[in-house]
């Protein structure tokens, strides 16, 4: 059986010449390697792809399949996509079956936009109440429906969480399988020597592109900016696949900023910082940085959205609070400040629920669900 994914996008080198990918590429660069391991005739299908990348420091897989049209895609049994506009393409090439791979209901990030509350610089740069704003709220109700007409297709439909899973099954009234996202234990651990606030500065670290709306990095910015401005002694870290954007400014909130960092070094970061934030929206399909940090025994602050809120069924293991509030992130660093007890039950729960989203977990869906597929 030959199983072909495909994502039109794979990794580039960003303006430092350091491969520039996101959660998605990692997950479908996990499915490929472990199907090949598995003896399964797989392939990694591409449109676009930087050439004369160390793809091996990032830990992805190193050998896809450059297809720069439909005609140069292989005959495959089974074929995956997981961007809505892909998973069109495959169905109407009518040559296989076709999955797809949801690792985020996107309707929901265009929903948002449309109610203000994922909005990047780009709207922000035209105006939030400029006809140009009514011109995108237009274009973004298009875009749901082209959305929908493609998850309505008859297409094997599997989620990377149990939320996506039970959403899609509700809407759409087909099955939905569960292959969940894992991390790899190996990399992502705590250690167990390290001293929380050394030398009283307590250090923060938020990871996701300020670009991304539903990121909602300016909330923890929010956060970040009433912390100092109360005399709270904390140092910020911000990791992204962009470069740095104006509004973030390193020297003033930001202390020190990354970008494409691999594996290696964001699991050294986690295992250096004493507080994680995400401040992300509902769009969220899964939050592997978030995992990654309760894996890393980091203690997480987390905003009330269905990814993180299915982690685990009590909600014990990280400091929860409402989306769009920077002033309850604020509370939460101060919690965990002042409070040894929150912060340790936070970080002692963060690793035992970290436990069960392995790849080895991964790795077993993945291959019961292939299995069914014969």
């Amino acid at each position: 059986m030959k199983i072909g994914y495909y994502i039109r996008n794979y990794v580039f080198k960003d303006r430092d010449g350091k491969i520039a990918m996101g959660g998605g590429v990692k997950v479908i660069s996990q499915h490929v390697r472990m199907l090949k391991e598995a003896g399964y005739e797989t392939f990694l299908l591409t449109r676009n792809v930087g050439t004369d990348l160390d793809f091996s420091e990032y830990n992805i897989y190193e050998k896809p399949t450059v297809a720069k049209s439909n005609t140069d895609i292989p005959d495959c049994d089974i074929y995956v996509g997981t961007v809505y506009s892909d998973v069109k393409m495959l169905y109407e090439m009518g040559k296989g079956k076709v999955i797809h791979l949801c690792q985020g209901y996107e309707p929901i990030d265009f929903e948002s936009r449309i109610k203000g509350e994922s909005i990047t610089g780009k709207y922000l740069r035209k105006g939030f109440s400029s006809i140009w704003r009514y011109v995108d709220v237009l274009k973004f109700k298009k875009r749901i429906r082209e959305i929908e007409s493609v998850y309505a297709l008859p297409t094997v439909k599997v989620a990377v969480s149990k939320h996506l899973a039970g959403l899609i099954q509700k809407r759409y009234q087909q099955k939905c399988f569960l292959i969940q996202n894992g991390i790899d234990p190996d990399l992502f651990h705590p250690d167990e020597r390290r001293v929380w606030g050394k030398n009283g500065r307590i250090k923060i670290l938020s990871v996701g592109s300020f670009e991304i709306g539903a990121k909602r990095i300016k909330d923890t910015l929010g956060a970040i900016s009433i912390l100092k401005e109360k005399g709270v002694s904390i140092e910020f870290t911000r990791v992204s696949q962009h470069p740095l954007s104006k509004e973030e400014g390193v020297g003033t909130l930001v202390d020190r900023y990354y970008i494409n960092l691999t594996e290696s070094e964001m699991a050294e970061l986690y295992r250096n910082s004493d507080i994680y934030i995400s401040s992300s929206l509902e769009t969220e399909g899964f939050g592997l940085p978030a995992m990654e940090a309760l894996a890393s025994g980091v203690p997480s602050i987390l905003t009330e959205i269905s990814s993180y809120l299915n982690f685990d069924e009590k909600r014990d293991f990280a400091y929860f609070v409402p989306t769009l509030r920077p002033d309850r992130i604020a509370e939460g660093v101060l919690t965990f400040i002042e409070d040894q007890r929150i912060r340790e039950k936070c970080r002692t729960r963060g690793l035992d629920v970290s436990t069960r989203f392995t790849l080895e977990h991964t790795k077993k869906d993945l291959l019961n669900f292939v299995e069914g597929l014969m």
